[in-house]
């Protein structure tokens, strides 16, 4: 997933405050606990001590905070803005611009950890880089080998049933046709798992070079630090990138087709939907 930093978890944690997580039950729970559900992700990958442990807690706890009071508000509008947009007769620029939109969020949440995050790395003791960069580079290992276990047939198929479990839970009951819809789709998806392991393995060689770095310049530590948090596009192919924006293309136009489809009973189950998640941005920013 992405910034390799001082655990792949900590973008776990991150992502807590993504309209993923929004859509779970536990949501204020996992949100407002965030500092103390660190200590269990973090362990997968680096055994911090109890300053730096105690540090993580407070670099979380400030950056949800902020997230709460700066960010959350923006998601609501969003949510807002994105529901209207589905109301009315909206086209591929309209989606379009919501992704852009989402992609802010992201980068705004980066910035906002980058300078803590990289003052908690230089903390990180000689034994305790390596032992970071291993048990991620061994999370990479197993990762292509759960992929390797599976054909391109099986891959694909599993991606289907995720994708028809993502809109019935959005829409309802699907229509033959939208199950057509989503299944063209699924056909056309261009599979880009090798190439996002290479991107991945690039961070992890970007991030032993930084370690290197410490010891004989700490400008250029700071410096390569930044860039492996918060400059994602650095690290991605162009070919990546090429079939990304292909990915983007294909499902934003599935949506479209779909819309054009939807009955009455589906766009109330939707609206309802987008209330649910409102009404939750709602309670965590009040919490």
């Amino acid at each position: 997933m992405l910034i390799k930093i001082n655990t792949k978890k900590i973008i776990h944690l991150m992502i807590a405050v993504s309209f993923v997580l929004l859509a779970s039950c536990s949501t204020s729970f996992a949100y407002n606990n965030l500092p103390w559900l660190s200590s269990f992700w973090v362990d997968d990958y680096i055994d911090l001590n109890s300053s730096q442990a105690k540090q993580l807690k407070i670099i979380i706890k400030q950056t949800r905070n902020w997230h709460r009071q700066v960010e959350l508000p923006k998601y609501k509008q969003d949510l807002i803005k994105l529901q209207k947009t589905f109301n009315s007769e909206f086209n591929i620029s309209d989606l379009t611009q919501q992704v852009t939109v989402a992609k802010l969020h992201w980068s705004n949440l980066l910035i906002q950890v980058k300078a803590p995050l990289i003052e908690l790395a230089k903390t990180l003791s000689t034994k305790q880089q390596q032992e970071l960069v291993t048990n991620i580079q061994a999370n990479l290992a197993d990762e292509l080998k759960q992929y390797q276990e599976q054909t391109a047939q099986q891959l694909s198929e599993e991606r289907l049933k995720e994708q028809l479990n993502y809109y019935k839970d959005w829409l309802g009951k699907l229509t033959k046709q939208q199950t057509q819809l989503i299944t063209l789709a699924n056909e056309q998806h261009i599979n880009t798992f090798v190439l996002w392991q290479r991107y991945k393995q690039n961070r992890l060689n970007a991030l032993q070079h930084a370690f290197n770095y410490e010891l004989r310049n700490v400008e250029q530590f700071d410096q390569q630090m930044g860039i492996i948090i918060t400059e994602r596009e650095y690290f991605i192919s162009e070919e990546l990138a090429a079939k990304n924006q292909a990915n983007l293309m294909a499902h934003v136009n599935l949506l479209v087709s779909l819309n054009s489809t939807l009955s009455d009973k589906q766009r109330r189950h939707v609206n309802k939907h987008f209330a649910e998640l409102i009404e939750t941005v709602d309670d965590l920013i009040a919490d």
